[in-house]
């Protein structure tokens, strides 16, 4: 005979395994990530050379005193930079890096993107002379990295920008401070940010903080009994969390960051319905349950699109039925397959469901991106 505390003990074991299977999947470093953690952008104004005839050439009045500057700089001077105008093998150029979101150290090289300012035609085969960078907003005005090598071209759809890997080296340390006194803050993605996922993330991280660490120690008081703060996660809203770091890990926040990150989350909360259409591909994707009230589309040129109600069974010239018997309504996801079996175009399906948007017949939010 089973009794109940190995029952009850049988139960933690299914629980645990069952946790372990969804732990795998998705952390809250899979979903979130700290704020102040982002990646920053070095830039400057640098002079590629040995094009072959595809450069500025001598009507970029840029180009030509660009080049008359560094003429000067290196003591050949140029006395008119209308002996420049013959050039067409250098092409002034924007430079920029970016800083990766954990920073980086001085010595350390990163890649480099050029793009052209003038008339140059390509960058094939160009080499970008060394190139102070500096920050992209100004607010520093010391030289932070330099840039230079030789210039590849990922796209060869695109000669006028390129990439040199590995050509800048920093010349600073770039530290990225992920805490405010003695909280860190777990930012939501928008895509994925609502009030259910913030609670949820913060409940999640509350149950793993609840248990020390392994090889850890807690604080102990007067008594030397261990003090334990409840709740150190806190939903600010549907976009951050708030954790506080115990006062005895304050000094070297590190594991206590990473167990953190590592927290798995039991459960997502189901995505709220949304609709996201990209202005310039003109894809459509959708996320959560998205359903469409019975009605009516008329595409030009095409026919008619009988979204649910009887209009679905009875058919008919130029009409193409679409019925369902789900209660709720149709899912966007059947309306999706059909408006392609009949061969609509990108836009003329972008146009399909902003009308059922605006009709109110669709069901979740609509957001563009670019």
């Amino acid at each position: 005979m089973v009794s109940r505390w190995q029952t009850m003990a049988l139960a933690g074991v299914l629980l645990a395994q069952a946790t372990l299977t969804v732990s795998a999947e998705v952390r809250v470093q899979d979903i979130a990530r700290l704020q102040g953690q982002r990646t920053n952008k070095l830039m400057g104004y640098g002079l590629v050379v040995g094009l072959n005839g595809t450069g500025d050439g001598g009507k970029s009045a840029n180009a030509m005193r660009a080049l008359m500057a560094l003429h000067r700089r290196y003591e050949q001077p140029v006395l008119d930079v209308a002996e420049l105008r013959a050039n067409d093998t250098v092409a002034l150029v924007a430079v920029e890096v970016t800083i990766p979101e954990h920073g980086a150290r001085e010595g350390q090289t990163l890649d480099v993107v050029v793009s052209a300012l003038g008339n140059a035609k390509s960058l094939a085969g160009g080499q970008l002379l060394t190139t102070p960078l500096q920050d992209a907003t100004l607010t520093v005005l010391d030289i932070l990295a330099f840039a230079g090598g030789g210039v590849a071209l990922p796209d060869s759809e695109n000669q006028r920008r390129g990439i040199i890997r590995r050509g800048a080296t920093l010349e600073q340390d770039f530290y990225y401070s992920f805490i405010d006194g003695e909280y860190i803050t777990l930012v939501l993605p928008d895509e994925q940010a609502g009030f259910p996922l913030a609670r949820m993330v913060a409940r999640a991280i509350n149950h793993e903080l609840s248990s020390p660490a392994e090889g850890g120690a807690g604080e102990r008081g007067e008594m030397g009994l261990l003090v334990v703060e409840s709740a150190p996660a806190e939903a600010l809203g549907p976009k951050n969390v708030r954790v506080r770091i115990p006062r005895f890990e304050l000094a070297r926040p590190a594991n206590f960051i990473s167990r953190v990150l590592q927290t798995p989350l039991f459960m997502l909360p189901e995505q709220p319905a949304r609709v996201v259409i990209n202005r310039t591909t003109k894809n459509i994707s959708f996320t959560g349950t998205v359903t469409i009230s019975p009605t009516v589309l008329q595409i030009p040129g095409l026919g008619t699109v009988s979204v649910g109600g009887a209009g679905g069974q009875s058919g008919g010239a130029g009409v193409v039925g679409l019925d369902t018997a789900q209660a709720g309504g149709v899912e966007f996801q059947e309306l999706l397959a059909t408006l392609s079996k009949i061969k609509l175009t990108q836009q003329q399906m972008v146009e399909a469901v902003e009308h059922l948007h605006q009709t109110g017949t669709l069901h979740a939010q609509l957001v563009y991106t670019e």
